[in-house]
């Protein structure tokens, strides 16, 4: 019966699939259904090991190749198959996705530099560029979207505080917060 192998199908995909129905991309795909039933944690714990180790080698080298960047990538979409509403906020795709576009412009095997004058694949400046529009637009609009009034064009005053409040402050801060009013409203605008 056709039904029951794409339901034995969906069965090794483990039922996790994104907003448009495509199936994750995840190592969790190769526990057995008594271990995924009883306890996962092992898994999860290698998954985030390996991460966490091909991070540290990408930063202690100062350089990466494709293999490096696609374990960091198949790590983080394995989480984040798992991940629930804890992955549902923006920044974990945001990262998935840059860290794919990441694979295009690095060499394939070596972790030698490419030489400076190696022109990059105009798709790949295109898809950056479309992430970055994306990001920032998005950034933009859901602020407006908000219900809080320090966000809509009759007060813009989101500013007025930021700089006393925000999470990591730095030395020029207080310089910032000293502005005019006016400062603050262009501020809130071009956010």
């Amino acid at each position: 019966n056709n039904s029951t192998k794409f339901q034995d199908l969906r069965e090794v995909f483990w039922d996790r699939a994104d907003r448009m129905g495509r199936p994750y991309i995840s190592l969790l795909w190769g526990i057995n259904r008594q271990e995924r039933n009883e306890n996962i944690n092992p898994w999860l714990d290698r998954i985030a090991f390996t991460g966490l180790i091909t991070s540290s080698s990408i930063f202690f080298l100062g350089a990466a190749n494709v293999p490096l960047l696609l374990t960091l990538w198949v790590c983080q979409r394995s989480l984040m198959s798992v991940g629930g509403v804890w992955y549902g906020f923006g920044w974990e795709p945001q990262l998935a996705e840059l860290t794919f576009h990441a694979m295009f412009l690095v060499p394939i095997i070596s972790l030698e530099a490419i030489p400076y004058l190696t022109p990059v694949p105009k798709v790949v400046v295109w898809a950056m560029r479309w992430f970055l529009f994306r990001i920032m637009i998005g950034a933009g609009l859901i602020k407006f979207r908000s219900s809080d009034p320090k966000w809509k064009l009759k007060n813009l005053s989101a500013m007025d505080y930021f700089y006393e409040t925000q999470p990591v402050p730095n030395p020029i801060t207080k310089y910032f917060h000293a502005m005019p009013k006016w400062w603050h409203r262009f501020e809130v605008l071009i956010n």
